[in-house]
């Protein structure tokens, strides 16, 4: 296995300056956040968005994923508000061309819940129109969409493993993956290994980071109650060789680096990887 970050937590560095700092620390891999003032939209023209590439390559990394910025953000695939859908859809195309130009081949969905309001089936339903759109455009693109499975308090409609295989099966496309996080299955009633074994070879990557069992913080292996000793065992069964996606929370973007260095050594020891 592989330890990547997400530059999320670099959000107080401009991108250029957030990769020196994933070069620096030792990651194996990148996952590109798509806020500001990383890789959001077309704030980067797409020479400098490839000259990144290259370098990110050149220094012997992998851009693991590219991660659009759904939560507290002002996009939704399921919003019944059919400017913010189509915006949400743009939103979408617009990194998977970023994907395309920065060389990573699957793009994250992220489907954060439904609006109060809104019956929970509705959004579902909206979510997979929206998501049905967007699969056209990643196919042509030759790019993957990797669904998120989240926890109940994001997600109402994707919060296990099955729902997440559910949504692949009806709209009927072998161009989807899955992505797993440590950090919502101990928010949710779903096991890792029952959540493994419904991903099965669909499984994309897979985020960690620590929580209470309460709430979602994102915080660093170890911190909180996750067994990463008894993933380490079951990704051993499962014969797991990809990416572990460290994806720590905001509260830690005022010092990033001591954490990412912190974050790694943690991951490395617990999962045994040199």
């Amino acid at each position: 296995m592989k330890v990547s970050t997400a530059t999320s937590i670099l959000v107080n560095y401009p991108l250029k300056s957030a990769i020196d700092k994933v070069i620096s620390i030792g990651f194996d891999g990148v996952d590109m956040w798509c806020g500001r003032p990383h890789l959001f939209r077309r704030d980067y023209s797409e020479e400098s968005v490839s000259a990144l590439g290259s370098t990110i390559r050149e220094k012997g990394l992998r851009v693991v994923s590219v991660m659009p910025a759904f939560y507290r953000y002002p996009f939704s695939l399921s919003s019944p508000i059919e400017p913010i859908r189509l915006d949400s859809i743009g939103y979408m195309k617009d990194c998977i061309d970023n994907a395309v130009l920065i060389g990573a081949d699957n793009v994250l969905v992220v489907p954060i819940s439904r609006l109060f309001d809104q019956d929970p089936a509705e959004a579902r339903s909206v979510f997979i129109k929206s998501l049905a759109e967007v699969a056209v455009y990643a196919e042509q693109k030759r790019i993957k969409l990797a669904l998120e499975v989240l926890n109940p308090q994001i997600s109402n409609f994707m919060a296990k493993a099955q729902h997440a295989a559910d949504i692949i099966k009806e709209l009927k496309s072998d161009n989807f993956g899955i992505v797993l996080d440590s950090g919502h299955v101990n928010l949710s009633e779903e096991s890792f290994e029952a959540a493994l074994d419904i991903a099965c070879d669909r499984l994309v990557n897979i985020h960690i980071n620590d929580n209470d069992g309460i709430e979602q913080t994102n915080s660093i292996p170890g911190e909180f109650s996750f067994d990463f000793y008894a993933l380490k065992e079951t990704l051993k069964k499962y014969n797991y060789d990809g990416y572990l996606s460290l994806e720590l929370g905001y509260h830690y973007s005022f010092d990033p680096v001591n954490t990412l260095s912190k974050a790694i050594s943690v991951t490395k020891d617990i999962f045994d990887i040199n």
